[in-house]
C-alpha cells in the first residue's frame, strides 16, 4: 500500500500556493472551508467550469444527511477487488509499519480535524461497507465532525446516522466490508465520473457533491457571495416593487448598479437570511 509521498503531492497540486500540511496536502484557509458550507451545488459548478474544470460533480449518493452541507478538505484512498499475492503483500506491509486494525481503518487513522474522507470502493455495496458505527464514532472524533464519502456502501445505518458526521455513500448493507485491498493514500481517485485530489475541498449538498481544487476555493466562495448579494438585493427590489422582474433579470442599467454598489457597503453577509 502507498502513502504518496510529500514530493508526489506537491507535484499534483503544484497549482495551490498556499498552507499546506506536514505530508505536502494542500490546506485551504480554515475560514473558506467554513464560508464553502453557504456555497450552493450550481454556484460551485459554475465558477469551476468557467475555469476549465468541467468533471467535478457527483450525483445521485445515498446521503445521511441531506439537510446538512459537508465542507472539508479531502484525503483519498483507493480500494480494488481483492487477489491473494496483492492483499498478502499489502497486508505484510502493514505489519511492518505497525498499522492495526482492517486495512479500511489504515485511512481512518490518518485523519485530522477538518478532514473529509473520500474513498474509491469502484461503487460496492455488499461487502463494501467501508464503515460501521465504531469506525465511523473514529471518523467523528478525528474530523471535529465532517463526514465521509464512499464510493462502495456503510453498514449499522442506524447508529451512523446518530454520529455528528454526514455520510455520501452509493448503499446500505449489514455485511462487513471483504474482498477488497487497500492501495494507496492521498493519491488521485476516481469518484464516480470525477477525479479527486488530496486536499480538494469537498462541497456535499442536498443536490451531490462538487470536488473543488485547492487554488480555486477562494474564488469559488467569493463568487458566490458576490452571486448571494445579487440576488438579496434583487429579490428585495422586487419584493418592495422598485424594479420589475424584467429589469432584475437582465443586465442592470448604470443606475441600478450604482444603487446595488452603494447598499453592499451598509451590509454584513453573516446577518442576511436567504
Amino acid at each position: 500500500m502507498e502513502l504518496v509521498s510529500r514530493q508526489r503531492i506537491l507535484e499534483y497540486t503544484a497549482a495551490y500556493s498556499g498552507e499546506r500540511f506536514p505530508d505536502g496536502r494542500p490546506r485551504v484557509a480554515d475560514d473558506i472551508v467554513e464560508r464553502m458550507k453557504k456555497v450552493t451545488t450550481e454556484e460551485a459548478w459554475g465558477t469551476l467550469h468557467g475555469h476549465g474544470y468541467r468533471i467535478q460533480y457527483e450525483g445521485n449518493w445515498l446521503i445521511l444527511h441531506p439537510e446538512q452541507t459537508l465542507s472539508g478538505r479531502a484525503v483519498t484512498a483507493r480500494f480494488v477487488p481483492t487477489r491473494p499475492d496483492l492483499n498478502d503483500v499489502i497486508n505484510e506491509e502493514g505489519k511492518a509499519n505497525n498499522r492495526i486494525g482492517g486495512q479500511n481503518s489504515w485511512v481512518i487513522d490518518t485523519l485530522v480535524k477538518g478532514d473529509v474522507l473520500v474513498i474509491e470502493l469502484f461503487g460496492k455495496i455488499t461487502d463494501g461497507t467501508f464503515i460501521g458505527d465504531n469506525l465511523g464514532t473514529s471518523i467523528a472524533s478525528k474530523t471535529g465532525g465532517t463526514g465521509l464519502v464512499c464510493d462502495g456502501g456503510i453498514r449499522d445505518t442506524q447508529r451512523v446516522r446518530k454520529l455528528p458526521i454526514n455520510v455520501f455513500c452509493r448503499g446500505i448493507d449489514p455485511t462487513g466490508i471483504a474482498n477488497v485491498t487497500i492501495t494507496e493514500i492521498n493519491g488521485p481517485v476516481r469518484i464516480g465520473q470525477v477525479t479527486v485530489m488530496p486536499g480538494d475541498v469537498v462541497l456535499g449538498t442536498s443536490s451531490g457533491l462538487v470536488f473543488i481544487p485547492p487554488h480555486l476555493a477562494k474564488d469559488v466562495v467569493e463568487q458566490s457571495e458576490s452571486t448571494r448579494l445579487r440576488d438579496y438585493w434583487g429579490k428585495w427590489c422586487l419584493r418592495e416593487g422598485k424594479y420589475t422582474p424584467g429589469e432584475i433579470d437582465r443586465a442592470w442599467t448604470e443606475t441600478m448598479t450604482a444603487e446595488f454598489e452603494a447598499w453592499k457597503k451598509t451590509v454584513d453577509m453573516d446577518d442576511l437570511e436567504y
